[in-house]
């Protein structure tokens, strides 16, 4: 009798797992096809004919999910006001900071890179077989160079390669990437700059969504405007593409990644928006169906460089009018 006790006991407890490890497939699967891309693989006719830029510049806002909107952004409503944006578009599964920064820089979803936030602190990236845009670029024309300045750390170290003709610097603080943007983007003149500021995430660990997060925003906001002032000043916004990026959002509590059964919204929105001088990007527009590995792409393009046939990424519709 005791016997049959335990084998029951045992059923059920095998029971409870396979139902949830089903569950847990059939999610994973779900939130895997809900982030496939459906925009435009450029062919090499587009990219011939494609308005070419003589620079692109991403700006990186880590833990902003998409609240820019919901505040006064003077310098973010200057550069992007009537570009095209998505304030609906997704993070990767899982919504944390290396998977999507990552994805925006490998044009791979995190199943594919690999690079979580404990890994990139421990090594450096060195997978040939997802380069960065950095390298995608560079191979394809090697007149592309390129800048890294970020607050955290492990985006110059544990996802971004070491090169020799991208220039990486990690600060520690977000007023110190505006100054080591200003002090080396003219020396350097890269052709591709990735910026990421971390005050925003920092704020939403802290404080969750509030007044202090917001006003981390606001500060972002500020430094986006230094930037922006500065390459007006010295005559290098004509021929500029600028993408403004977030990584993922933050719980109303505070706080982001993996959820299940079903993804928290706040968490897994985010902001991708695009903007330029040259007459080929939709105005006022709202950009279509948008995932963070889609940057690499709209990056890519804009630089007339063609995008790896293994990239998960593709422009959205709604971006580049020369893509139709």
């Amino acid at each position: 009798m005791k016997r049959k006790k335990v084998f029951i006991a045992l059923i059920s407890v095998l029971s409870v797992a396979v139902i949830f490890a089903i569950s847990f497939l059939l999610c994973y699967v779900s939130c895997e096809k809900k982030r496939d891309s459906v925009g435009i693989v450029p062919s090499d006719e587009q990219l011939a004919n494609a308005t070419k830029y003589e620079r692109v510049i991403i700006l990186g806002v880590d833990g902003a999910g998409n609240h820019f909107k919901d505040i006064d952004t003077p310098n973010f409503d200057k550069i992007f006001g009537d570009g095209s944006i998505s304030y609906d578009a997704l993070t990767q599964f899982q919504a944390d900071s290396a998977p999507n920064w990552g994805a925006m820089l490998h044009g791979v979803k995190y199943v594919k890179h690999r690079v979580h936030n404990e890994n990139s602190g421990k090594k450096p990236y060195t997978n040939d077989k997802y380069p960065s845009i950095f390298k995608i670029a560079h191979e394809s024309n090697t007149s592309i160079n390129g800048l890294s300045i970020s607050n955290w750390p492990n985006i110059n170290f544990g996802i971004i390669e070491d090169l020799d003709y991208v220039k990486k610097i990690s600060t520690g603080n977000d007023d110190k990437v505006v100054e080591e943007f200003k002090n080396n983007f003219l020396s350097v003149d890269p052709k591709l700059t990735f910026l990421c500021l971390d005050d925003c995430d920092a704020a939403g660990h802290k404080y969750g969504v509030g007044e202090e997060y917001y006003e981390a925003i606001r500060s972002s906001d500020a430094r986006i405007g230094e930037i922006y002032d500065f390459l007006q000043a010295n005559g290098k916004l004509d021929g500029t593409l600028f993408i403004f990026a977030a990584d993922h959002g933050h719980k109303k509590t505070g706080g982001h990644g993996f959820t299940f059964p079903v993804e928290n919204k706040d968490i897994i929105t985010t902001t991708i928006a695009v903007n330029g001088d040259l007459g080929n990007i939709a105005k006022n527009a709202t950009m279509g169906k948008a995932v963070t590995h889609d940057v690499a792409s709209i990056a890519l393009f804009a630089l007339c460089v063609k995008q790896p046939s293994n990239f998960d990424g593709k422009v959205p519709y709604n971006v580049f009018t020369d893509l139709g």
